[in-house]
C-alpha cells in the first residue's frame, strides 16, 4: 500500500494513532514518522483532506505519544536497556550527553532517537513539567513545521502528491549528503589516531 493510500484509508484517528504510537511505545521504530507528515502536507495541498485536521491530529499524536513514552521510561527505567539495540539507545544517550534536556527538543527532528528520547527522559527522572513544556514545543514544532513545508511545497508544484516517494527519496539523499562531511571528517580522525 502506498503512503496516499495509506493516509486516505486511516483519516485523522489513523495519522494521530501512527505518530502517537511512533512515539510512544517501542515498536514505533518502523512506522514512518516523517514520511507521513511530509505526505499529509502534500495530500492537504492537494486538496484531498483538511490541513487543520490533520495538522491537529499530528500534533496531539506526537505530544501525547512523547508523554506516553516517558511514563513508560519512568516504568521500565533500566529495563528498556535490554529491551532496545544498544546502539539505538547509546545515539539517545549521546544526544542527552550532547545537549542534556534540549535533547528532548531536537529528537522529533532525528528518526530512530525520537522514539527513545521520551523513554530515556522518563528513566533518567528528568522534571516532567520540564519535559512537557518541552515536548510541547517541540512536537508542535515537528509536526506542523514538516508538515506545513510539504503543504507550500505541495501548492507551489500541483500534483506533487502522486510522486510522494520520489520527494521522500531525495528527502532522504539529502540527508545522507548533509551526513557526508561528518562521516569523512570521522573516518579521517580514526585514521589519524
Amino acid at each position: 500500500m502506498d503512503l496516499e493510500r495509506l493516509v486516505l484509508s486511516v483519516s485523522y484517528p489513523g495519522i494521530f494513532a501512527i505518530v502517537l504510537v511512533e512515539t510512544g511505545f517501542l515498536v514505533g521504530f518502523a512506522l514512518p514518522g516523517d514520511s507521513l507528515l511530509i505526505a499529509v502536507g502534500l495530500l492537504a495541498a492537494a486538496h484531498k483532506i483538511s490541513l487543520p485536521l490533520a495538522l491537529a491530529a499530528l500534533f496531539v499524536g506526537s505530544f501525547l505519544g512523547n508523554n506516553l513514552g516517558y511514563w513508560w521510561g519512568l516504568r521500565l527505567g533500566p529495563a528498556l536497556e535490554r529491551r532496545v539495540r544498544r546502539e539505538e539507545l547509546e545515539k539517545a544517550y549521546a544526544l542527552f550527553r550532547r545537549f542534556g534536556v534540549l535533547a528532548i527538543f531536537i529528537a522529533p527532528w532525528v528518526p530512530v532517537v525520537r522514539a527513545l528520547v521520551p523513554f530515556v527522559a522518563g528513566a533518567t527522572r528528568i522534571p516532567w513539567p520540564r519535559f512537557v513544556a518541552l515536548t510541547f514545543f517541540s512536537s508542535l514544532l515537528w509536526t506542523q513545521g514538516l508538515t506545513l513545508l510539504a503543504y507550500y511545497v505541495g501548492r507551489l508544484i500541483p500534483d506533487l502528491e502522486k510522486y510522494v516517494y520520489l520527494v521522500l527519496l531525495a528527502g532522504a539523499l539529502f540527508g545522507v549528503l548533509m551526513g557526508l562531511p561528518r562521516l569523512l571528517r570521522r573516518r579521517q580522525a580514526e585514521k589519524s589516531e
